[in-house]
């Protein structure tokens, strides 16, 4: 069997105090920084950030549906007026549809199929022909416009004069909103079904306001009398009142059918109504300064995001959505901090185990007695592995005590990650170990042997550190990409803690990896040893 227990107790002997210095060391400090971090709050600072931008984007969407309703307003009493003398032609042209189809029903007997009756709505629209010019309209315009009411009517032939303009007018604009809102959502990403709910809201609301911007005209209309001169400037006051109001009254029914209490749902209601009216005022003073309305709605909802450079609010944006726990715990203790003290325990102990032994003298005499090369290798490297076991054993339990004191709410790596974020650490020095453990078989000197094997680890170590300022994990604004090919040098990148934290399944065939090169590194080590020279 190749294993000799007293020399394995030599072992122990020997790096004993190395090894409880730097597993003590390393827990501590883990402990220390799981502790913090999770009394901290250190998430804080960065929710806040990120509330800031969740809020601006929706002060902006509460502006942008702000002026849509002031402008739906006054193009609706716009429209309006503009057709209101076409509706005085309503009963001539219901009478005439009216005829036509007793007429048809008359010579055959029985009602018109859908085909007839759209023959008939084009005969009578191509009869209002020489009505177009009286209201203002081309023949084409007349035709269309006819075509399209006498469709609203024969849905419900009850409904007849100023009425059923109003229903077509009003069909209209629900139509209109509702195929905008569809047609948009869909291109965000929507599904169908998703599409249809947000673009029926949007509509019903669109109606309820042309119903009032009606409403409003025919009072003042009825009001004024004859003296009536529609002018579109006086609606501007009256159309900002009444977005104003009626963002107020629409959002406080809204807390309140959530639930909220009545005083929270009115103070809501009011910011709401601050923001619509200084978006407003934005909007009218914009137009005021000769913008187009696409120019001026642009000014009018801009939010905080939009009003600073673009650099600056992509690297906002990241702080607020960057997980510091991650970069903390992940990226910087458990691949860099958390192994240095390892890295030197590994380093010193490979090489004592084989290539200090040769060089001062002391292998010759182990291997004077009945122990074999093979039992010597294979006992150190049992060693070597156990010890690091034993440490990133206790290191787990210490992690998995401290998150369990510290707490899951207030701390955002979960059981599961923590175990995994210590496995990946052991299988990261698992590699280091074998490959320091391959140069001190290799070697008869300790400082060839420390000079390869540690200075690969420290390379990779530093590779690491300079990789981080190049990594993801770090926002753009501090990040500096060309650095990111140090992380192509270091065996540590394989340790992905960004995966691990992110859920996702990409670090299992890092781990096999690693463990791939501490198994085939200690191999060749063994077989090395076995065969080489020694100065004895």
């Amino acid at each position: 069997m190749y294993f000799s227990k007293a020399l394995f107790k030599q072992s122990v002997k020997a790096n004993w105090i190395k090894w409880v210095a730097v597993t003590a060391s390393t827990c501590i400090m883990l402990a220390i920084v799981i502790i913090v971090l999770g009394n901290l709050g250190i998430n804080d600072i960065r929710d806040s950030l990120k509330q800031v931008f969740v809020q601006a984007d929706q002060e902006s969407s509460v502006k942008e549906d702000v002026v849509d309703s002031y402008d739906l307003y006054l193009a609706t009493l716009l429209n309006y007026n503009q057709n209101v003398q076409f509706s005085s032609y309503i009963s001539i042209i219901t009478t005439k549809y009216d005829g036509k189809v007793q007429q048809f029903e008359q010579d055959n007997e029985r009602e018109p199929n859908g085909e007839e009756k759209s023959q008939i709505i084009l005969e009578v629209a191509n009869e209002m022909k020489p009505f177009s010019s009286i209201v203002g309209m081309t023949e084409d315009e007349m035709v269309m416009l006819v075509s399209s009411v006498l469709n609203v009517y024969i849905e419900d032939t009850s409904v007849k004069g100023t009425d059923l303009f109003d229903k077509y007018f009003l069909t209209q604009i629900y139509q209109q909103s509702y195929l905008e809102v569809y047609n948009r959502e869909i291109e965000n990403g929507a599904t169908e079904e998703e599409a249809s709910i947000t673009a029926t809201t949007k509509a019903d609301k669109s109606q309820e306001i042309a119903v009032d911007a009606i409403s409003q005209y025919k009072q003042d209309k009825e009001t004024a009398g004859t003296s009536f001169q529609f002018n579109i400037e006086n609606y501007y006051s009256v159309a900002t009142n009444y977005v104003n109001t009626f963002m107020y009254e629409n959002v406080y029914q809204t807390q309140i059918a959530s639930g909220e209490d009545e005083e929270v749902a009115k103070q809501y209601a009011v910011s709401v109504k601050v923001i619509s009216n200084t978006a407003l005022s934005t909007y009218q003073l914009w137009l005021g300064e000769g913008k187009t309305q696409e120019e001026a709605r642009a000014e009018a909802t801009k939010s905080i995001s939009d009003q600073i450079p673009e650099k600056v609010a992509v690297a906002l944006s990241e702080l607020g959505n960057m997980d510091i726990y991650g970069l903390i715990i992940g990226s910087i203790f458990y691949k860099i901090a958390g192994l240095l003290l390892p890295m030197v325990f590994v380093i010193m102990t490979a090489n004592g185990l084989i290539a200090g032994q040769v060089d001062s003298g002391s292998m010759a005499y182990v291997l004077s007695t009945p122990t074999k090369r093979r039992t010597v290798t294979a006992t150190q490297m049992t060693y070597l592995l156990v010890a690091l076991l034993a440490m990133f054993s206790l290191l787990t339990v210490v992690s998995v005590i401290a998150v369990w004191i510290v707490g899951g709410d207030a701390f955002a790596i979960n059981f599961s990650e923590i175990l995994l974020l210590n496995l990946g650490a052991f299988l990261s020095m698992f590699a280091i170990a074998g490959y320091c453990f391959m140069c001190s078989a290799i070697f008869n000197r300790s400082k060839y042997s420390m000079s390869i094997g540690g200075g690969l680890t420290i390379f990779s170590l530093v590779c690491t550190i300079l990789g981080l300022f190049g990594s993801e994990v770090v926002p753009s604004a501090m990040r500096i990409s060309q650095m990111n090919f140090f992380n192509y040098l270091s065996v540590i990148t394989l340790f992905d803690t960004t995966s691990i934290l992110n859920g996702s399944i990409n670090y299992l065939w890092k781990f096999g990896v690693l463990f791939a090169i501490g198994v085939v590194t200690f191999i060749i080590g063994v077989f090395r040893f076995d065969k080489k020279d020694l100065p004895l």
